[in-house]
């Protein structure tokens, strides 16, 4: 049997923080990262020490999706709503909750900003 060749490529478009690195990369150009979806990880609280927004082409098929970097791992979206709400806060804030909303086209992602006293570093209420 004849194994069938697959086109598969990763453009990293943006790249920042902890996934700015050689080693993520690699990971990325040869398929490698293992991510958990979003809708895994609505109601947790997180901290994003990176982000790459990446265009993936696979056969015939060409998609956009950002990867996260959390505490825990990374966390794959295509939520652009999630990916500016990242973008917004990222360096004034690290912890965010991921919640799901609900727009006109139906239901997306948001990182919603957690503040964290400086002085303790226990989160706000």
């Amino acid at each position: 049997m004849e194994k069938k060749e697959r086109n598969y490529k990763v453009t990293i478009n943006d790249v920042t923080g902890s996934c700015n690195t050689s080693l993520f990369k690699k990971m990325a150009e040869k398929g490698d990262l293992t991510a958990e979806k979003i809708i895994d990880n609505v109601g947790k609280i997180v901290t994003i020490t990176g982000y790459a927004c990446c265009t993936i082409n696979f056969d015939e098929k060409e998609f956009d999706i950002n990867y996260y970097n959390t505490e825990s791992g990374l966390i794959s979206s295509g939520s652009e709503i999630f990916l500016e709400s990242v973008t917004d806060y990222i360096g004034e804030v690290n912890t965010f909750k991921i919640v799901k909303i609900k727009t006109k086209k139906g239901s997306t992602y948001k990182a919603v900003p957690i503040i964290v006293n400086d002085q303790t570093g226990e989160i706000e209420e």
